[in-house]
């Protein structure tokens, strides 16, 4: 008896390998078993899902379901002490995004061709460090709201879709207005952008710039490398050496908060920063032919 329940234990045996492995083949296994995972490296970024009820295992593990993810409509992010945003191209029924107040350098969005509204702001603190913004995937974004965008450099809008889209980038410290250190915004169309023609007349961006549907060409017309801003780091003096045949008419320096905190009229070559405070400045020059654009550190 012994004898005929242990072969028949090994055939049970048998027959549940099979069937699972039946299973497999046909997409039958549980998800349990099969789970998805997406990868979310940011701690704080996972507690703000566990806090939203949306990372259903409720523990910082560095990794989320994507079943809980993939029809999230809305998320709000604000004010999280997000670094790192990965892991946000699985939300692909993703409407609404918040990520104002964190603590971002860099955000990619480009999976999220369902998104209709972003918000992307420092309000209250300045510790969101954007200096590229891409929406050029994003076919059915209706709203771009940004404030104090104060390292902002490039910023493509051309997504086939502007007629639904609209844009606001105020800029303003301590009631003061600032700018922006953008030269080029990508868009659509560029003659109705630069007429001011529907829809691009209810946009807002502070900042002096061109509209272009091709800023890489409108880059190197007016950020040319012939100019150049040296020593970088700088301590006390400033070198602005310009090799074009053309004039600098204009030189303002903006801080990390977009304030212009020097402006020059006069031609010249080299200026004394040693009174400004450290940190990261933003070079703009005005020149017959353009405007250039460079980062520098004060130290």
């Amino acid at each position: 008896m012994d004898t005929y329940v242990k072969k028949l234990q090994m055939n049970l045996s048998k027959t549940t390998k099979y069937i699972l492995i039946l299973f497999f083949f046909h997409g039958l296994v549980p998800n349990t078993l099969l789970a998805q995972t997406t990868n979310i490296p940011d701690t704080n970024f996972e507690q703000a899902l566990i806090d939203l009820g949306i990372d259903s295992d409720g523990i910082v593990n560095g990794q989320v379901l994507t079943s809980d993810i993939d029809m999230v409509i809305t998320l709000d992010l604000s004010l999280k002490g997000i670094s790192d945003i990965t892991g946000i191209h699985d939300f692909a029924a993703l409407e609404m995004l918040d990520v104002s107040s964190n603590d971002l350098t860099t955000l990619d969005i480009s999976n999220n061709t369902q998104l209709k509204e972003l918000y992307v702001s420092n309000t209250g603190t300045d510790n969101l460090l954007i200096s590229a913004l891409d929406v050029s995937n994003n076919i059915n974004l209706e709203v771009l709201y940004g404030e104090n965008l104060f390292l902002l450099e490039s910023l493509n809008l051309k997504n086939g879709n502007n007629a639904i889209l609209t844009v606001t980038l105020p800029c303003e410290e301590e009631g003061i207005p600032c700018e922006l250190p953008l030269n080029c915004v990508m868009v659509d169309d560029e003659t109705a952008a630069t007429n001011n023609d529907p829809p691009y007349a209810g946009w807002f961006i502070q900042a002096d710039f061109v509209y272009s549907e091709d800023c890489t060409l409108t880059v190197s017309e007016y950020d040319s490398p012939d100019v150049s801003v040296y020593p970088n780091p700088v301590k006390n003096t400033l070198i602005i050496e310009n090799s074009r045949a053309s004039e600098i008419e204009r030189i303002s320096i903006i801080d990390s908060s977009g304030r212009r905190i020097w402006e020059e009229n006069n031609k010249f070559n080299s200026m004394d920063v040693s009174g400004l405070a450290d940190g990261i400045l933003i070079v703009r020059i005005q020149t017959s032919n353009g405007i250039v654009t460079r980062k520098i550190l004060k130290e």
